[in-house]
């Protein structure tokens, strides 16, 4: 398991996120959410490997936020919940990737090239980065 996958699943245990990871999925099956019984449930065989912590961290910004219904993952963000879990989950995966990263040596584009993350975040990456070299709290308070 990828290093920052696990430590994603950890970050959800720590927060009353339970998880089933499950590999009989289609890889185009989206893992998803259900802040009711708060647990997420990611298809290890997604097409996207790499993408895998930032797909959990999104869910789990699902049950963070609460958000009503059971939840999917998608590449293009098409609704403010959609968009609001895409930040989540770069606010979860920032202080986990830049914690020992010097900030000379602090790269966006490494970073989201890491996690597959999708181009229409890189703004807003950008200043998640920069917040956290700030020390400033990020949009989303409960990271």
């Amino acid at each position: 398991m990828n290093e920052y996958l696990g430590r994603a699943l950890e970050y959800a245990v720590d927060h009353g996120i339970s998880y089933d990871l499950c590999e009989d999925f289609s890889p185009y099956t989206p893992s998803g959410s259900n802040p009711e019984t708060n647990k997420i449930v990611i298809n290890m065989n997604w097409y996207l490997s790499r993408q895998l912590p930032y797909v959990t961290c999104h869910e789990i910004s699902h049950i963070e936020h609460q958000d009503s219904g059971i939840l999917y993952f998608h590449t293009i963000s098409k609704t403010p919940i959609e968009a609001e879990a895409n930040k989540g989950a770069i606010n979860i995966l920032v202080p986990m990737y830049f914690e020992s990263v010097n900030v000379e040596d602090a790269n966006a584009y490494t970073f989201m090239q890491e996690f597959d993350v999708p181009p229409f975040m890189e703004d807003y990456t950008i200043d998640a980065i920069h917040k956290f070299y700030k020390k400033e709290v990020p949009y989303n308070e409960d990271h």
